[in-house]
């Protein structure tokens, strides 16, 4: 006699997933690719995120650095034109008819002093191109006081740059009028240190002094406020910024031009027309007998 056969009977829920297949690859091919495209989207925004922030710092850092390093230039000329102002105050207080008693070597030397230090200022203008040109900057900096902040620092510069060329401007232009004006035995330095126009220029120095001073402070000033619109610190500008200055270093020296003169090429290095010039020279040397 045969045992009786137990037959169990799987749970409705269980029995419709084991013989539903197709809805069951259906349901996970559906959620895998939810997934998938939640993933791929979503990491696709995380990094265009990241890039966009990225590229923001490194768009602020350009314009930051640019303001601290014409802060910097400005510093510079402010020294050059204190060792003028020194020399300048000296100067007029010399007696203006003993200024012929100077020797002439000295006196060369000293107009070269107080002359070759007034210079223009200048500064890079790239940081600024791309950035008040840039559309696609401007939105990315998502910040419209950084941007206005940034716009008057370059504004200023940009005035305080003219202002101080068309001082330099005025100042060579009365030393040239001097010099042109000179008689044969005149001396250039009794000539200029007895000119009103002159000497009223050397007396602005320490004025301009000051005022270069205070321009490079507020800059600063500006510029700070812009590090801390934009969230960086002032310490990561002033690295990029010495960065920037120190330019790149490669073993290679750096070309002179002095050093790629030479001697003009005389007629017999000539390679061409050899037998020409030949000709033509003993037909001339014919001539002159």
């Amino acid at each position: 006699m045969k045992p009786p056969r137990i037959r169990v009977r799987m749970p409705r829920t269980a029995r419709a997933w084991a013989y539903g297949s197709t809805w069951r690859e259906l349901f996970l091919t559906i959620v895998g690719t939810t997934i998938s495209i939640v993933l791929t989207f979503g990491t696709a925004a995380l990094l265009d995120r990241c890039e966009r922030v990225d590229d923001r710092k490194m768009s602020a850092l350009m314009v930051l650095s640019n303001i601290e390093s014409f802060s910097r230039n400005v510093d510079s000329m402010a020294m050059d034109i204190a060792r003028c102002d020194s020399i300048g105050t000296w100067l007029l207080s010399l007696p203006q008819d003993k200024l012929d008693l100077i020797p002439p070597k000295e006196a060369s030397d000293i107009i070269n002093e107080v002359m070759g230090y007034v210079n223009f200022l200048s500064h890079d203008k790239t940081a600024e191109s791309i950035f008040s040109n840039n559309i696609e900057t401007w939105k990315n900096m998502d910040s419209f006081q950084f941007i206005d902040n940034v716009g008057r620092c370059f504004a200023k510069m940009n005035a305080d740059e003219n202002n101080w060329n068309e001082w330099v401007t005025d100042f060579e232009a009365a030393i040239n009028h001097v010099v042109e004006q000179m008689k044969p035995n005149e001396r250039t330095l009794t000539k200029l240190l007895t000119d009103n126009v002159v000497r009223q220029k050397i007396e602005s120095f320490h004025v301009r002094k000051n005022w270069l001073d205070y321009i490079s402070t507020y800059n600063r000033y500006l510029n700070s406020q812009n590090m801390v619109i934009i969230g960086i610190d002032k310490q990561e500008v002033m690295s990029f910024t010495d960065e920037r200055a120190r330019g790149i270093n490669t073993p290679e020296e750096e070309p002179v031009q002095s050093s790629f003169r030479t001697k003009q090429l005389s007629v017999d290095s000539l390679t061409t027309l050899r037998s020409r010039i030949q000709h033509i020279d003993s037909i001339l040397n014919n001539q002159k007998r």
